[in-house]
């Protein structure tokens, strides 16, 4: 399959694996996001949620005026690095989704690991429409 390659000296192939990793090498420092970057991102999708905005302004209005006060506070220099927080409209509802999804896994471990109570409570408002509500007490496990 590879016949001519059988002649070639052992140097050829070291060359060949020194290249690949280089290439290997420059993919990785393209494609990892700086941990601070990734926090970041986390606060201002938190801070996004809490606030109920929608989504895009995390694209359309966050970045342009965090990089327009860092150039007049800090400089350019440290303007330019805050272009690498990943804010786009999906990433950050699916960041969102993914907190909440950790919020929840949070919930059920400390309800699985302590005593709770929950009371339901059946009535009917002015306009006959049905109405149910639902209490609920929960210890918290002392770690």
């Amino acid at each position: 399959m590879y016949s001519e390659l059988t002649n070639k000296p052992k140097e050829h192939f070291e060359r060949q694996k020194q290249f690949y990793m280089k290439q290997k090498g420059k993919l990785m420092f393209c494609t990892t996001l700086n941990e601070k970057d990734l926090w970041a991102s986390y606060l201002v999708e938190l801070l996004i949620a809490r606030s109920k905005n929608p989504h895009a302004i995390a694209e359309e209005l966050i970045p342009p005026s965090a990089i327009d006060m860092y150039e007049v506070v800090l400089g350019m220099k440290y303007s330019q690095k805050l272009k690498a927080i990943p804010l786009s409209d999906n990433t950050v509802s699916r960041r969102i989704v993914d907190m909440s999804g950790y919020v929840l896994c949070q919930l059920i471990a400390r309800l699985q690991h302590s005593k709770f109570a929950i009371q339901l409570d059946e009535s009917i408002d002015i306009a006959n429409a049905s109405q149910l509500f639902m209490f609920d007490t929960a210890g918290r496990v002392k770690s």
